[in-house]
Parts: C-alpha cells; structure tokens; sequence
C-alpha cells in the first residue's frame, strides 16, 4: 500500500489532534438539536447529517440479538454505543486515543468496552465477532487491509454493514469535487472504493445481504438511493455475510483521488 508508513504516523496525528476537536464540537452542537429516540431505530445522540434514517434501517437489518459480540469498527465518540449495547455485546475500537478518551467519559460504567487499535491490525482471535458494524469509517482506513481483518474476526455465517464512497461519482456533482478537494487541503485521509472489484474479490468469501448506492453527495441524507449499483455514485451502504473459506488475499480496490476527480484535474 502506497506510503503506508508516512500515512500511519500522520493519521495518528491527525485522528488525535485537530480533527477530534472538530468532530466533538459538530457532534456536540447536532446533538443539541436532535431529538432521536430508539424506538424507530435511530441512534440517541446521533445527527441528520449523517444519514441517520438509513444507517438506523441498515442497524435494525443486522438483526442484533442477545448475547452476540458487536464491533463498532472506528467507534469515534461512541455514537452507536447505546443502540448496540441494548442489544448485544458492545466492544468500540478507534485509533484516536482521544476519542477513546471520550468515550470512557462519556460510559464510565463502561471503559473496558472502549479500545484504541487500528482496525487494519486488530488483536482479537479470528472468528470473535458475530457482527461488525463500519460506519462512516472506511474512507479513512487502508480499505484492502480494513476489509481482511474485519473478515477475518467475524464468524462464519456472520455479518459486516459497510459504507464508504465510490470511486466514480458523477461529474456533475460539484458538492462532492469540493469536498474531496476540501478533505484533501486538510489532510484528511480519505480513500474512494471500487466497490464492483471489492466485491468481485470477496464473492466467494460472502453473500450481499443488502445494498444501497447514493448517486450524488447528499442522497443519503435524502434518502435517495438505487440497490442496483450505478455506474457512477457517490456513496455506499452494504451488508455481507460471511460465507466460510477462511480469509481472502485481496488486490487494491480502493485509492486516494477518485476517477471524477482525476478526471476534472
């Protein structure tokens, strides 16, 4: 993976330092504003801004139950705690030691559920987990690595939800060209995937279970969205089962600079 090692440290940095203040101060001001109960599914705590409403309907399809072990893959501030852990066995992993932080403040009663890790190099035995919930995370993870080790510590018959953003997006979507130009001027680390070849590698390792494809920045939001994949589209929510076969080696699906934006560049 291209400068995996430069990448390490600046990510490190970057997830610690200046962005945990800016996504603490965001979550702080929605949360303020948001009435969201469990009742419908959606997360306490959480924000419209997010796409609440079809990450919420994605939770519910997990189908959550008693006495499972759930990873909160790049937990953050612990959003997703207590919709989890009201229904299964809570476990977050974030890289910021900061965020991690947070969350032990924020669930006292609860520290030993909250880890620092980077989900590429995760310490839990193979098969620990009966789900995996990535959310709003794989566009900051080295995505071939991110996707074996979450294979890897899920049990077979079990599921992984996934979103991230697609390497193609239409180009005459404008608000995504800015943000992606925008996240870059920041350092925000920030990978587009190639879901069709993600997919086609892990075709004998999983079945998709759900699908949804967001052509343009927003749609989420709106709850715009097709199950068939487009050829172009901006993000992307998924859930697989794992079907048994073990672990696969997979080539690069995922990279830095999307086909849109290189090709307006």
């Amino acid at each position: 993976m291209e400068n995996l090692k430069n990448d390490k440290i600046d990510r490190i940095k970057y997830w610690n330092d200046d962005y945990v203040k800016y996504w603490k101060k965001m979550t702080d001001e929605a949360e303020k504003s948001s009435d969201i109960s469990t009742v419908d599914g959606k997360v306490p705590g959480d924000y419209s801004t997010s796409g609440v409403d079809t990450i919420a309907e994605f939770l519910n399809n997990m189908d959550l139950q008693p006495k499972e072990k759930v990873l909160d893959y790049g937990c953050g501030l612990g959003r997703f705690f207590d919709y989890i852990s009201q229904r299964s066995e809570y476990y977050g992993i974030d890289i910021s030691e900061q965020m991690i932080k947070v969350c032990k403040q924020k669930y006292p009663l609860h520290t030993d559920r909250f880890m620092v890790a980077e989900g590429e190099n995760l310490y839990f035995e193979d098969g620990f987990f009966d789900k995996v919930v990535c959310v709003g995370v794989f566009d900051a993870c080295y995505q071939e690595a991110a996707l074996m080790e979450m294979l890897r510590v899920v049990k077979d018959g079990g599921k992984i939800l996934i979103s991230g953003k697609g390497n193609k997006y239409n180009l005459d979507d404008e608000q995504a060209y800015i943000a992606e130009e925008a996240a870059r001027r920041k350092g925000h680390p920030n990978y587009f995937t190639d879901v069709r070849s993600m997919l086609e590698q892990v075709k004998e390792f999983v079945s998709v279970e759900e699908e949804r494809y967001f052509p343009y920045r927003g749609d989420m939001r709106k709850g715009k969205y097709t199950h068939k994949m487009p050829e172009t589209f901006y993000e992307w929510v998924i859930i697989i089962r794992k079907i048994g076969g073990g672990t696969p080696e997979l080539n690069k699906f995922s990279s830095r600079y999307s086909n849109s934006w290189q090709a307006r560049n």
